[in-house]
């Protein structure tokens, strides 16, 4: 099962620091949002997110410092 942003009980303006976020780590790798990669790299932000990890720059600095913990497991 597959989980979006937007199904998360997160008001508008989270949906949106989560995509800048997302699209800001992806850049900084050179990877596409849309592919394998940057949907790994969406997996560990979803995950930094739901941790607890609600700031934009420690999120950011989390996913392009190479200090976040690996992604769950997918299945």
């Amino acid at each position: 099962m597959s989980v979006r942003f937007s199904d998360l009980a997160i008001d508008d303006d989270e949906i949106l620091m989560l995509r800048r976020v997302h699209v800001y780590a992806c850049s900084s790798r050179e990877l596409e949002p849309e592919s394998e990669h940057g949907a790994e790299l969406g997996k560990m932000l979803f995950h930094l997110y739901r941790q607890g990890v609600r700031s934009e720059l420690a999120l950011m600095q989390m996913l392009t410092a190479g200090e976040a913990p690996p992604a769950p497991e997918a299945g």
